[in-house]
């Protein structure tokens, strides 16, 4: 539900017309809800012009920014959120602990996360997130000092691929992105086939094999099921027929209900990523009243039906080995 606002604001010696600042912010929710977040920027910006100290804007344009990737002017934004909106404390914490991290500004990170664990204030159902950022920060942190780089042209055997910790499979993936060779694709589609490896740094290997082009068969198996599938005919993640008809299924069903709606968007969202080139085997209609009993069982506490469907969902987004360790 939208917020009732009513306030004159002035903009030098004028008065803005009653409703605009209302209106400009309900445009900008709009468009963080659509996930248009240069739209939102672009608004949000208009807003500090006419109404500097309205507390809604440090969070849109935080987290606006930092989906645009320009981390140095979200890092202020968060900070001020973080000051503004102890409701949201820890989100935005943990959005402005991420624009740290993506600065490099490791030894911040540290000294933060330090200090929220020694006064204890973090909520105990959040303190394993917290720690497992530290952790991570330490990780780049180790890294930045020794200059650690993985070589992108270096031709990487999959059994030394299987040697490295998360982070540098990760690392070196990324540095394919804009270069895979005959020798990369070779390894990416070892990674792609192996039942051990994370679920979605196998879809990541994936899709690189898709985006290079790649028109062998491989046969994928996830969560006890299997496909065979060439590469450079599949959709991206998400962008596959049944997916866009799910998703509009749970709009139409929750439209005013926003929470529970991107709630179960981001499990949408997290399905498609993990299961990777498999979808959920069933019409978009039972997939989309499946994810509408999950979250009445996640927000209300209803038992979930026990159906294959209904439990390959729960698995999947409960699957925390599918988010980069």
């Amino acid at each position: 539900m939208k917020r009732n606002r009513k306030r004159l604001h002035k903009k030098g010696n004028m008065i803005v017309f009653p409703g605009t600042v209302e209106r400009l912010l309900d445009q900008a929710e709009d468009a963080m809800q659509a996930e248009e977040f240069e739209k939102a920027v672009s608004i949000s910006e208009q807003l500090l012009e006419i109404a500097p100290n309205l507390p809604e804007i440090p969070g849109i344009l935080a987290v606006a920014l930092y989906e645009t990737k320009e981390f140095a002017k979200a890092k202020p934004y968060a900070a001020k959120w973080l000051q503004s909106d102890m409701s949201e404390y820890f989100e935005a914490m943990e959005l402005y602990l991420a624009i740290c991290m993506q600065l490099q500004d490791y030894e911040e990170v540290e000294d933060t996360i330090g200090a929220l664990l020694d006064e204890e204030i973090i909520p105990s159902e959040l303190k394993q997130k917290f720690m497992y950022l530290r952790e991570l920060n330490g990780r780049l942190l180790n890294r930045f000092v020794d200059d650690f780089v993985v070589q992108p042209k270096e031709v990487v055997s999959f059994e030394a691929f299987l040697q490295m910790d998360r982070f540098q499979q990760h690392q070196l993936l990324e540095q394919m992105e804009s270069d895979v060779s005959e020798n990369s694709q070779e390894l990416l589609a070892e990674i792609a086939v192996y039942d051990n490896l994370p679920p979605v740094l196998r879809t990541v290997a994936l899709v690189l094999l898709r985006n290079s082009g790649f028109k062998e068969s491989l046969v994928i198996r996830k969560f006890g099921r299997g496909l065979s599938v060439i590469p450079s005919q599949l959709p991206l993640p998400g962008e596959d027929p049944i997916t866009k008809e799910i998703c509009t299924l749970l709009q139409q069903a929750m439209d005013k209900d926003p929470s529970r709606l991107s709630l179960v968007e981001e499990a949408v969202k997290k399905f498609t990523l993990i299961s990777y080139p498999l979808d959920w085997g069933a019409p978009a209609k039972a997939v989309a009243c499946a994810y509408e009993n999950y979250s009445m069982f996640l927000f209300e506490g209803a038992p979930l039906p026990q159906t294959a469907l209904h439990k390959l969902i729960f698995e999947i987004d409960q699957d925390s080995s599918g988010a980069f360790e």
